[in-house]
């Protein structure tokens, strides 16, 4: 009879156990599989540390230093989307904000922020032509037909941007690649400014540069 108890324990703490260890260890696991999902995806881009400052290279001058300046003091503040400061950020918020620096109104979300550069407020930048300051924009999160993610090119001589990148790395410097299905980089319009004359308006250009594989 002892020994049928003993049993009959046995089983019922592995029952109990087994649950609670497995649901332990999803716990521990979800943010790191649901991170990459919440802003730009961490296999598209490389983490830097937030304490480097920027590297040696082309800085920006006049309105667009100011925009890099205000992003430089915002590294390390965290990620949180639908959120728009002052203690933390998505992606397209922080693009929004740094942008409002020097007078640039832009739209809330990354497909509406790039969307608004097209039609007139901004000029489409080739890659490997990109500027500190202009703004990369990528699918993401919402599948490869969508622009999901924007970014601010800090420096384009390392491939380097600062930006709001996902719940896991929060704000920081990352390095950028152009391995996305959609692919675009734009450089806005600062009050004052005249457009070049020898750039279409917003999506004309755009194809005009798909067609030549030049953007995706």
């Amino acid at each position: 009879m002892t020994r049928i108890l003993s049993v009959a324990a046995l089983l019922l703490a592995a029952v109990v156990t087994v649950p609670v260890a497995v649901a332990l260890a999803c716990t521990a696991l979800a943010p790191a599989v649901l991170a990459p999902v919440l802003g730009g995806a961490a296999d598209q881009a490389t983490p830097l540390p937030a304490t480097a400052g920027p590297p040696p290279g082309a800085r920006p001058v006049g309105g667009r230093a100011a925009v890099l300046v205000w992003a430089a003091g915002h590294v390390g503040q965290p990620y949180r989307m639908g959120v728009a400061g002052p203690g933390a950020w998505d992606c397209s918020s922080f693009t929004q904000a740094a942008y409002a620096q020097v007078g640039v109104r832009m739209p809330r979300t990354a497909q509406q922020q790039r969307d608004w550069l097209a039609a007139s407020h901004g000029t489409p930048i080739s890659p490997g032509d990109e500027q500190p300051a202009d703004l990369i924009f990528w699918d993401s999160y919402l599948g490869p037909a969508t622009i999901g993610h924007v970014v601010l090119v800090d420096d384009p001589a390392h491939r380097r941007t600062v930006e709001a990148h996902n719940t896991r790395a929060g704000t920081g410097y990352f390095t950028y690649h152009p391995n996305h299905q959609r692919y675009e980089i734009w450089r806005p319009h600062l009050p004052g400014q005249t457009p070049p004359e020898d750039v279409r308006p917003g999506d004309q250009a755009v194809a005009a540069q798909r067609r030549a594989g030049v953007i995706r």
